[in-house]
């Protein structure tokens, strides 16, 4: 019985991860932001995926996705920012220059509910309504933004 059960979830799983590749939503998992006042460290790869990018590429690609985009989460440390994605979503992630995903076995610090500032990492956009950013949606405008940045340096 718990082998058939880890079959069907499995591919369930990779059914989500395939639609999350084509740009679908699948059902988000509930999940809510830590309640209180610290951030916390959750893991990535059960509610979501993260995809992390530094602010020269973070800002023109957060204002191309506008109301595409889902929860942002920024770190004032060094200005990176972080969206959220359906979980398996950076399994099959093409990789961009500068910009890091997080999945199964890694950690991000989630802020909690209602911080919009310092200190620590605050929402940019809280997920209110919903959590998750489209994988395509976000990696198209990730890539814009390196080539752009590329043009740029090229000039």
């Amino acid at each position: 019985m718990p082998i058939t059960n880890r079959t069907s979830q499995d591919r369930a799983r990779r059914a989500d991860i395939a639609a999350a590749a084509a740009g679908a939503m699948p059902p988000a998992v509930p999940w809510i932001p830590p309640n209180g006042t610290d951030s916390q460290m959750q893991p990535a790869g059960i509610a979501w995926d993260a995809v992390r990018a530094p602010s020269h590429l973070a800002r023109p690609a957060l204002a191309a996705l506008g109301d595409e985009a889902g929860a942002v989460i920024r770190d004032p440390y060094n200005g990176d920012l972080y969206w959220l994605l359906p979980p398996g979503a950076v399994t099959v992630w093409e990789p961009l220059p500068q910009v890091t995903t997080y999945g199964t076995a890694c950690y991000v610090e989630i802020p909690p509910t209602g911080r919009t500032g310092g200190p620590g990492p605050y929402w940019i956009r809280e997920p209110h309504d919903r959590h998750l950013t489209r994988p395509a949606t976000l990696h198209a405008a990730l890539a814009t933004a390196v080539g752009e940045q590329r043009t740029e340096a090229e000039s």
